[in-house]
This record gives structure tokens, C-alpha cells and sequence, in this order.
């Protein structure tokens, strides 16, 4: 049990997973992906809480753990011990790959068009970079941080994705590259982090 704390001074319990095998529940896949995975009601004044706590993923085709957005410095110095191949810091990353999966695009590809718009972007802002779907043969990128309550959104077209693809391997080569697209947390977010 844990214990959420709303803001208007309201604690309640509730109960949290701390391990979840997707295989046995896949209706969790759809709570992430509808942007509404541990949301819980206070029920003094109903306002919709989602405390972030670190959680274990499990199935077929997936070793994950999110792990609090607060916890992300501590993560970026090599201080979590993880015991699973994969991190991801909050639910926005969390449901940022579970949108990848569902595309079955390669994460890696993913990661360096984000690069390519992190450069693009040339800002000494600390900006995010989510993937958030596909239409239109255009990948859609929301861009979080380049003004205050804004989302910036960036279309690349799907022949981009596709000549990365063609080329990854070439592109693992550089050592940074390699670097930035290593497990277990594979993200330019650690970049612009970390360049902060």
C-alpha cells in the first residue's frame, strides 16, 4: 500500500503494483496507451492524482521499469540498480514506447530522429521529445519545453524513417551513436538532461 497525498490535504491508500506481467495483464498495455494507467480519484474532492512510482514491466517481448520523473538525475548518474533490460523515466516515456511497439517502428531509429530534431531545435532550453503517432505517412513528434504550457509539434515523413532504418547499422558505428542508443536507457532525453 502507499499512500497519495492530494492537494487538498487529503491522504488516502492505495494499492500498487510494483511488478506487472503483461502477458497475464494486457489490459494494462491499454490503460498506457489511453493516457489514463494509475490515475486514481481523491476522494474528498475527486480530483484525478497520478502519483509516479517505479514499476517493473514483464512479458513475451518486454524487461521495463519506469521509474519517477524526480528519480531521473539520480538514474542519469548511474545510481539505480536496475533488474530489468530497459528503462524509462515517467509516464510520458513509459507511454511513448508502448506507441513505438503498437507501430512496430525500431526504437533506435526513433531515437535518432529526435536527435535530428534536438539539433534542429538548437535551444538552451530543457526540452522533451516523444513520439506520438503516425498519420498520413508522417511521424508525429510533440516537443515539450520550447514555451511554457505549449506543445510544439514536428511531422517527418515516413521515407526518413525508412532511410534511417536502411542505414542503422552504418550509423552504430560512430561511438556516440552506439553510446546514445545503449541500454538499458535508450534516450536523447539523457542529451538534454544532461547538457542543462
Amino acid at each position: 500500500m502507499k499512500t497519495i497525498h492530494c492537494y487538498c490535504s487529503t491522504s488516502f491508500e492505495i494499492e500498487i503494483k510494483n511488478k506487472i506481467d503483461l502477458d497475464k495483464n494486457p489490459e494494462i498495455i491499454n490503460q498506457i496507451l489511453d493516457d489514463n494507467f494509475m490515475e486514481y480519484s481523491c476522494p474528498s474532492c475527486s480530483k484525478i492524482l497520478r502519483p509516479e512510482f517505479r514499476i517493473e514491466f514483464s512479458g513475451k517481448d518486454i524487461s521495463l521499469t519506469m521509474i519517477p520523473e524526480i528519480e531521473r538525475h539520480t538514474l542519469l548518474a548511474g545510481n539505480i540498480e536496475l533488474k530489468t533490460k530497459q528503462v524509462v523515466v515517467g509516464f510520458k516515456e513509459l507511454r511513448e514506447k508502448f506507441i513505438i511497439k503498437n507501430f512496430t517502428y525500431d526504437e533506435r531509429v526513433i531515437e535518432l530522429i529526435k536527435l535530428y530534431l534536438l539539433d534542429k531545435i538548437n535551444s538552451k532550453l530543457e526540452v522533451n521529445i516523444l513520439f506520438s503517432n503516425m498519420e498520413n505517412k508522417e511521424l508525429i513528434f510533440h516537443i515539450y519545453g520550447l514555451k511554457e504550457n505549449q506543445t510544439g509539434i514536428s511531422k517527418i515523413p515516413e521515407h526518413i524513417y525508412n532511410n534511417i532504418n536502411d542505414n542503422l547499422q552504418e550509423r552504430l558505428n560512430a561511438p556516440e551513436i552506439k553510446d546514445l542508443l545503449s541500454l538499458p536507457y535508450r534516450s536523447v532525453n539523457k542529451i538534454s538532461t544532461e547538457v542543462q
